[in-house]
């Protein structure tokens, strides 16, 4: 239904993200554009079968693809899946283990999505590999920035292409302010509300600064957070990590900064794979 791409849209613009900047901005024009033109996404509770998880196991090593921008729960389009849901990362994991998977390998080509609960299914992902006795590689193959990097930072070992890049380890909120736009238009919102902290707008429906202070404090609390996940997995401190800036750093550079443990191209990492479990790549 129609109603459900403008939640959708509302949600992006004054929900915090783990993602970089050059994503969000043509995510929000793309959504924009389509609630212009009457084009439809429907929003859905149930993960998606949207993958065959014998074609993601290579004898006992097991494959989870982390591609395109991440949401809580998943999110299905007129084509089909958009993205991946962290619920749908915590069900494959599941089920790959059950099949007796003893390695999984997280492949990444993501900008990072959403904040919330992007670090508890982190944790929650590496508490079931823990005991299940699984050894869990994350491999980025050409991207692993923001929301991607807290999932594949828990990994035993990371390993990085030498085209692929990782970082953006910070917070970020979109937010709209129409209000000289509806001026212009010839419209006043009028608001009405029990205490002013309940709309958080001023008069002429501008965002007032306490409402923008609080949402600062919000966005600083998270990109805090980060730091404090990465470094937990990583060693590096929690001072070098916010002295980055959400800086994003190409293959060797991330080594350097303690990103990732190697660089290896697709042959290497196949080979290493093979080496480490006897099979070929995941």
């Amino acid at each position: 239904m129609a109603h459900q791409l403008y939640r959708l849209l509302d949600k992006l613009w004054n929900t915090p993200h783990l993602v970089t900047q050059s994503a969000l901005v043509p995510i929000v024009d793309y959504l924009q554009d389509r609630t212009n033109h009457g084009i439809v996404f429907q929003a859905v509770v149930p993960d998606a079968e949207t993958y065959d998880p014998d074609e993601q196991m290579a004898g006992p090593v097991g494959e989870i693809k982390i591609d395109g921008v991440l949401t809580y729960k998943p999110v299905v389009g007129m084509c089909g899946p958009v993205g991946v849901s962290y619920e749908g990362i915590l069900e494959q994991a599941e089920e790959l283990i059950e099949r007796g998977c003893d390695t999984l390998v997280l492949t990444h080509s993501s900008p990072g999505g959403e904040a919330a609960h992007c670090f508890t299914t982190a944790i929650e992902l590496r508490e079931m590999c823990d005991d299940a006795d699984v050894k869990l590689i994350s491999y980025i193959d050409t991207l692993s920035c923001s929301a991607a990097l807290a999932i594949g930072v828990v990994a035993d070992e990371v390993y990085i292409h030498p085209s692929a890049s990782t970082g953006s380890i910070g917070c970020v909120v979109a937010l709209m302010d129409r209000s000289k736009a509806m001026a212009n238009a010839g419209l006043k919102p009028v608001y009405i509300s029990s205490t002013p902290g309940k709309t958080g707008l001023n008069a002429d429906g501008s965002f007032s600064d306490e409402l923008l202070a609080e949402i600062q404090d919000n966005v600083t609390r998270l990109g805090n957070a980060f730091a404090e996940h990465v470094s937990n997995y990583t060693g590096v401190s929690v001072e070098d990590i916010q002295a980055m800036d959400a800086k994003v750093y190409y293959a060797e550079a991330a080594v350097e900064a303690g990103l990732a443990n190697a660089v290896m191209d697709h042959k290497q990492f196949a080979a290493y794979l093979a080496e480490l479990k006897g099979v070929g790549s995941a």
